[in-house]
């Protein structure tokens, strides 16, 4: 995974149709000498949750600019983390072992337990538990651990490699795979220990289902790197059903990220923001339609440390 050398955030002003303003955007280096494979923004606190290889440092914007506020020393290289959706607990995957941390508690404390997982593909952390997609064997188990450290292995066998994007409603686990041809997307229910395979994409085989996927706000939709856009449903006859395409965006030049505003229905056409590789503009895209209506620079620092974010 590619590290971050700067925390690059968009920050874009909300109009009401009757006084449009225009969305702007800015971004900021952490001056910490640290670099990090992985940040997650938490929505719920608004803070930023990131990962370096022997820490977990917390990064707030109150002041107007990224402060790292707390730093949770690891005990064992990490490989992957997920934020709970509330915000305050975070776990940390690492090589056969599973970190957790309580962002509430004023300990600063770290605990880790064993888990018969060695590397990572996918992680999420719902309903008071972490559920580890393996990275290897060509059948193999997600295992899901408490935070007092029992664990499970969930009964439907997947193919080793294979990720997990759990979708806003904390109901649903979307895993599309990676090492399979033709690619495939399991569907898993959350259960109260494990997960509960549903079912498998309808159109088996014909499409790329990319390696990342984002959510709209409301949970209707799946935003994939490939440009293709899914819905989502508790019906499997609607469920990962093509919605349309993001304009220009194709396997070789995917996005790199995309995202939807929580106030959608205050914008003015740009609804929906998302970045390329190839490019270092960021275009703005209407909803629900998925139309190019404007492009804003991508302020990335005049600094050599500073790139491109990779995807989240």
């Amino acid at each position: 995974m590619k590290p971050f050398y700067a925390l690059l955030l968009l920050l874009a002003s909300f109009a009401t149709k009757s006084s449009p303003r225009a969305v702007s955007s800015h971004s900021w280096l952490l001056e910490n000498n640290v670099d990090y494979s992985q940040i997650v923004f938490s929505p719920a606190n608004k803070i930023f949750v990131a990962l370096a290889n022997d820490r977990v440092d917390v990064i707030h914007l109150s002041s107007g600019t990224p402060k790292v506020d707390l730093t949770f020393k690891l005990p064992l290289p990490g490989q992957m983390l997920a934020v709970q959706s509330e915000g305050n607990l975070v776990a940390v995957a690492h090589n056969s072992y599973v970190s957790f941390i309580n962002l509430s508690l004023p300990s600063k404390s770290v605990t880790t337990f064993s888990a018969p997982v060695v590397e990572t593909s996918g992680i999420v952390l719902v309903s008071f538990k972490a559920c580890l997609w393996p990275s290897y064997g060509q059948w193999t188990n997600i295992v899901c651990l408490s935070l007092e450290g029992a664990h499970e292995s969930c009964s439907y066998q997947i193919y080793g490699g294979a990720l997990a994007f759990l979708h806003p409603s904390l109901k649903w686990v979307y895993s599309p795979d990676t090492g399979l041809s033709p690619q495939s997307v399991n569907k898993f229910m959350v259960n109260s220990t494990c997960m509960d395979r549903l079912w498998e994409n309808p159109d088996f085989g014909e499409y790329d289902y990319g390696r990342h996927w984002w959510f709209s706000y409301d949970g209707s939709r799946a935003f994939i790197d490939t440009g293709m856009t899914l819905t989502t449903s508790a019906d499997r006859k609607t469920d990962m059903q093509i919605h349309g395409y993001f304009n220009a965006s194709t396997r070789t030049n995917p996005h790199t990220w995309i995202s939807q505003s929580p106030q959608s229905r205050l914008i003015v056409g740009h609804q929906i923001a998302g970045l390329k590789p190839d490019t270092s503009n960021i275009t703005l895209y209407s909803w629900p339609y998925l139309m190019p209506t404007s492009t804003i620079p991508f302020p990335v620092p005049s600094d050599p440390r500073a790139t491109n974010p990779s995807p989240q």
